[in-house]
């Protein structure tokens, strides 16, 4: 049988987005879900499209399947971008342009080296994904081997929930992702308002 993706609640991403206060509720959320990547507080957050952030758009450029949005914010006094991108296909396909646009986006990050910090948040629908743990967190390494903190993926995989009713994240997912099967769409979503028209999670 087919692996299927789970389908987005473009209500909920709607109200996300164009929230005043969910943007910050919801990077929040993600930042602080796990005590390595936590943050004493989070300001100034507003949203954009990525193609609006010309680092991120050089890197998705080759990769039709990256597309998202940026909650741009001040965490703990740094300027922060947290990039919020869906999938558009199951993870097999999603695979390369995920793994090769991280790849092509951090070496870029460490060539500006422009002080910004960069939570690459990437939701995972496709419901034949087994995952260990429901949000990770990984690094790309410096020169010197050493852990870049300035710049992680997150990978939340939406079919994985532990139950935790503490969790603001989890609830997030839950809200944002419908359990109702859908056939998958190898469109390109090029932005929230086009993903409208798509079944993506």
């Amino acid at each position: 049988m087919a692996s299927k993706l789970l389908e987005l609640n473009m209500d909920v991403l709607g109200k996300l987005v164009e929230s005043n206060e969910a943007p910050q509720n919801f990077i929040e959320s993600v930042i602080n879900d796990l005590p390595t990547t936590a943050v004493n507080s989070i300001t100034d957050v507003d949203v954009v499209e990525l193609n609006s952030i010309p680092l991120a758009q050089k890197a998705a450029a080759p990769f039709e399947h990256i597309n998202g949005v940026v909650f741009n914010c001040i965490a703990d006094e740094k300027k922060t971008e947290v990039y919020l991108i869906l999938e558009p296909v199951t993870y097999l396909k999603w695979w390369h342009d995920k793994s090769f646009f991280c790849d092509r986006f951090y070496r870029a990050h460490a060539h500006i080296n422009d002080g910004v910090k960069r939570y690459v948040t990437f939701i995972i629908t496709d419901d034949s994904v087994k995952a260990s743990r429901f949000h990770t967190v990984n690094y790309f390494n410096k020169k010197d081997g050493t852990k870049d903190t300035s710049f992680q993926i997150h990978d939340i995989v939406a079919v994985k929930e532990t139950g935790n009713e503490d969790s603001m994240l989890e609830n997030w997912i839950r809200a944002l992702v419908s359990k109702n099967e859908s056939a998958e769409n190898t469109g390109k979503v090029s932005n929230i308002t086009e993903a409208k028209a798509y079944k993506v999670a």
